[in-house]
């Protein structure tokens, strides 16, 4: 899946995830003029996490999903959480004046805490809401 894959049709711009730094993993980026920070996490149950001989975790699956927060960087150091929730895939998400969408999230388990190459692919984008 890719971008163009938006229910809404909206062009979505994206976001510089980065999957070979691991997860939890935050970047900014700046759009229309503003800087928006990102924080995405894997939430795995320890169970599940056990029971599991997955190499690769397609997200969501059962107790396991990805999050993300996004804040707002203003001019006097503040941030200011603007969208925090568990992602699916085919979902988009409005949040102020932006759009989010996050069409691929499979996970390596080694990237879990972890860095390197290990097969994750994390896909997500941003567009304005207003299009």
């Amino acid at each position: 899946m890719d971008l163009s894959t938006a229910p809404s049709g909206r062009a979505y711009t994206a976001l510089p995830i980065d999957p070979t730094q691991g997860f939890p993993q935050a970047f900014s980026t700046v759009f229309n003029t503003v800087t928006y920070v990102f924080f995405l996490y894997v939430d795995i149950g320890a169970a599940a996490l056990a029971e599991s001989s997955d190499e690769l975790f397609n997200l969501p699956s059962e107790n396991a999903f990805l999050v993300a927060r996004v804040d707002t960087a203003n001019p006097d150091g503040s941030r200011a959480t603007v969208f925090i929730r568990k992602l699916v895939p085919e979902l988009e998400y409005l949040a102020g004046d932006i759009a989010l969408f996050f069409p691929q999230q499979t996970v390596a388990r080694e990237n879990l805490n972890g860095q390197g190459e290990f097969g994750s692919v994390v896909i997500g984008g941003i567009a304005s809401r207003w299009a």
